[in-house]
C-alpha cells in the first residue's frame, strides 16, 4: 500500500520516541485537513451502503413468550446495528416487535406465513421509525421506503 504522507530520506534518523510521534500527526491532521471533503464524503456513504444492507438483509430471531392478557404470542428480536437506541448498553440495539397470537399459526414458528408477517412488521417498523435516508448534492434528504 502506498503511503499518503510524503516523508523525507532524513527522518528515518528519528528512533521511536515523542518526536517521531508528534510528526506522524501533524502530517495525519496536514492530510486530513487538505483532503477533508473525499474523507468525509467516503465515510458518509460507506456508512449508509452499511445500513441499506442491514436493512435490505433482516437480521431477527423469532420467540414465544407468554403473556398475561394475550396468552402466548410471538415476536420478533430485530437486530438494527444503524439505529441508536439510548435505553440499552448493548452495541447493537434491539427491538421486540410484535408479530402475533400463537394460536393464529397452525405450526408455531414453523408455519410459513409467521416469516412473511414478520417481515412484513419489520418493515413496517423500520418505515416509521428509522426511515433509509441520504443527503443528496444540494443538500437535501431523501427517504426511501419499504
Amino acid at each position: 500500500m502506498k503511503s499518503p504522507f510524503n516523508i523525507e530520506q532524513g527522518i528515518n534518523t528519528i528512533s521511536l520516541q515523542n518526536e517521531l510521534l508528534e510528526f506522524l500527526k501533524v502530517r495525519l491532521e496536514r492530510f486530513h485537513k487538505e483532503n477533508k471533503d473525499i474523507i468525509d464524503d467516503y465515510l458518509y456513504m460507506k456508512s449508509k451502503v452499511s445500513e441499506l444492507e442491514s436493512i435490505l438483509n433482516l437480521n431477527y430471531k423469532l420467540t414465544i413468550s407468554n403473556s398475561k392478557t394475550s396468552g402466548k404470542v410471538i415476536n420478533a428480536q430485530v437486530k438494527l446495528p444503524f439505529a441508536r437506541n439510548e435505553n440499552t448498553k448493548s452495541k447493537y440495539p434491539f427491538f421486540n416487535l410484535h408479530v402475533g397470537k400463537l394460536i393464529d399459526y397452525k405450526q408455531g414458528l414453523k408455519d410459513p406465513q409467521v416469516k412473511i408477517d414478520a417481515e412484513q412488521k419489520i418493515k413496517e417498523f423500520i418505515d416509521r421509525k428509522y426511515p433509509f435516508s441520504i443527503l443528496n448534492a444540494d443538500n437535501q434528504q431523501l427517504e426511501f421506503h419499504f
